[in-house]
């Protein structure tokens, strides 16, 4: 079984990166502009937005209203320019807490 934080890196935090791309491409911002944001290059965008990254870790964040919220939370912050993605982290420990809550890291872990 791996820790948690194994879990969390290697699943949830492309998911979350890839939600947070796709809610900005929505929102009518340009590829270059999310890379920008996210310290990321545009090749890195691309595949988020392509489905090429984070797949897994969507389809544990979906199984989440509460992590969903905290998804929404970062991308108005981020957007707004209340925070950096320097804050990224902060999120994905709120969005790992819920998902431990809930069960779902656990049952990914045993999965795998």
């Amino acid at each position: 079984m791996k820790p948690h934080c194994v879990m969390m890196v290697k699943y949830v935090l492309p998911a979350l990166r890839a939600k947070v791309a796709l809610e900005l491409i929505d929102r009518g911002y340009r590829v270059k502009d999310v890379a920008d944001l996210l310290g990321l290059t545009q090749a890195a965008v691309s595949q988020y937005l392509k489905s090429k990254r984070g797949q897994r870790g969507m389809e544990i964040l979906s199984k989440s209203e509460k992590a969903h919220e905290v998804v929404k939370e970062l991308v108005e912050n981020l957007a707004s320019g209340k925070i950096t993605i320097e804050d990224e982290v902060d999120y994905l420990c709120r969005v790992c807490e819920i998902l431990r809550e809930e069960g779902l890291i656990e049952e990914e872990m045993y999965s795998v």
